[in-house]
């Protein structure tokens, strides 16, 4: 985890702080993955650490997975960190959540840079991340089905341009009809839409809304391995 403003559960919590939600959530994702996580703690708002620690790292680990410092604000060094050491191969996607994720290597070892906020970390790491690891341990990863179903949401104004993907679960209307319902709040920090969540619903580059009754692809979360408690 990266960022002076992070502390790990059971810490005593200050001004300006948050408790760290992608840590936890990550150990489960890698886990469940098939690779063996090793917790390296919280990264501090500074370049020589923050470096200093992805190449102790990158020695040692076949790969690294952070949260946070992935943009190009004053204080977000991973991506700068991870040029200087190694390879840069991809920085931003045109997805929403996640757009600034970056991807490199440095040697031998593959680096993931993924966004800070628990949404963006989730959904990059389904799509992207899990992939990386199920091949990286020789395993054979699929293309996670797309489900269309009818949509019992209606949302009016998409920006076009990039693909979204938001938090959905199933519901049947008056007639038994199976149907996706999307969680009513998008922001990135919410993770009580995760844990409502089925799966995610994707929304291509070209959809500018949706309508009530529109088909939509609807990705499970068990196309993953995953499901609710």
């Amino acid at each position: 985890s990266s960022g002076d403003e992070i502390i790990r559960p059971g810490e005593t919590l200050g001004p300006g702080q948050v408790y760290d939600a992608n840590a936890p959530m990550l150990r489960g994702l890698i886990e469940a993955a098939g690779a063996q996580c090793i917790d390296l703690g919280v990264l501090p708002d500074e370049r020589r650490a923050v470096q200093a620690s992805l190449r102790e790292a990158a020695a040692e680990y076949d790969a690294v997975i952070s949260s946070g410092g992935a943009s190009r604000g004053d204080e977000d060094h991973v991506v700068d960190a991870l040029e200087a050491l190694g390879s840069l191969h991809m920085w931003q996607i045109a997805i929403k959540p996640g757009r600034p994720m970056a991807f490199g290597q440095i040697g031998d070892c593959v680096h993931i840079g993924l966004p800070g906020n628990p949404v963006a970390v989730f959904v990059c790491f389904l799509l992207y991340v899990y992939p990386v690891l199920v091949r990286l341990g020789g395993g054979c990863w699929r293309e996670p089905a797309r489900y269309p179903l009818k949509a019992a949401f209606c949302v009016p104004n998409k920006k076009p341009g990039r693909r979204e993907f938001w938090r959905g679960f199933l519901t049947t209307d008056d007639d038994g009809v199976l149907r996706v319902e999307k969680f009513a709040r998008d922001g990135s920090g919410l993770i009580t839409g995760l844990c409502a969540a089925d799966g995610l619903i994707e929304v291509g580059e070209d959809v500018t809304g949706v309508e009530e009754g529109d088909e939509v692809a609807f990705i499970p979360f068990t196309e993953f391995g995953i499901r609710r408690a």
